[in-house]
């Protein structure tokens, strides 16, 4: 293959193949002697690889031509690559959470900017909600596990011949900290679901709000229709609701959820 072929095929550019070459990491097979053309091999895509693998790792080139040159066995090249991959998780995981508070925050700060729609207090009917329950802990919450929660969730009832109506979260606060419900509605009093619980919320009077956008802000709501009830003498009375109304868009940036917030008041 010419050098810009074995480029394409190596996912690398042609001025990486000319600099392996300049420190001896990757040498051409051929060499016109008269046109100087470059000639590889799809053999010598095992070494280029594998320069790739260690330079990935962040090994200098020329400590990556001692390995090599070593002949680094392919299972202890699997084990670095594995190891330095656990170790970039825990670094996005880290990353992630921080931005996630950051947002939440921030969302926070800004609320006395952001405008909310009017609180609205409605009698909520008696309701089945069959679910799983999470702990989160403590506050700055790792919401990582909701989601797939939600997809375990539906599944089950799937499976089980159940008709999967509005997803329902329920936050409640435990001495552990705060757990959440992930579930549906179910208008079946006899359908039971193996491993998920069934439970049967009775009639109440709550405020409500309209949460729109991406649920990263949703605490500002949250905070907004707490800070409404308290302003206008009501107490907050039991495990708070959030009913999705309208899910993550196919874009995937968040804008499309629609949730209606419910939160139990007394007074």
């Amino acid at each position: 293959m010419k050098i810009g072929e074995f480029a394409r095929l190596g996912q690398v550019s042609v001025r990486m193949l000319r600099h392996y070459e300049s420190l001896e990491l990757l040498i051409p097979q051929e060499v016109d002697r008269f046109s100087g053309h470059r000639s590889y091999s799809v053999a010598q895509l095992s070494r280029l690889n594998r320069i790739m693998a260690l330079s990935s790792l962040g090994i200098a080139l020329k400590r990556i031509g001692v390995l090599l040159d070593s002949e680094l066995s392919t299972g202890r090249l699997v084990d670095m690559l594995i190891l330095r991959r656990q170790q970039l998780q825990t670094e996005q995981a880290v990353v992630t959470a921080s931005l996630a508070e950051i947002e939440f925050r921030l969302a926070l700060i800004e609320r006395t900017t952001m405008s909310f729609p009017d609180c609205v207090i409605k009698k909520l009917p008696t309701e089945r909600i069959i679910g799983s329950t999470v702990l989160l802990g403590d506050p700055p919450f790792d919401t990582s596990e909701i989601g797939p929660l939600f997809d375990k969730v539906a599944g089950q009832i799937r499976e089980a011949g159940g008709d999967l109506h509005l997803g329902v979260g329920l936050y409640s606060d435990s001495e552990s900290g705060t757990e959440v419900t992930c579930g549906y509605r179910s208008n079946s009093a006899d359908l039971q679901v193996a491993d998920l619980k069934t439970t049967e919320l009775t009639p109440c009077t709550a405020a409500t709000l309209i949460h729109e956008g991406p649920m990263s802000r949703i605490g500002a709501s949250w905070q907004h229709l707490s800070e409404w009830c308290l302003n206008q003498g009501y107490s907050l009375n039991g495990p708070c609701r959030e009913i999705y109304l309208e899910e993550e868009d196919a874009d995937g940036d968040g804008s499309g959820w629609m949730v209606e917030l419910q939160q139990p008041i007394t007074g």
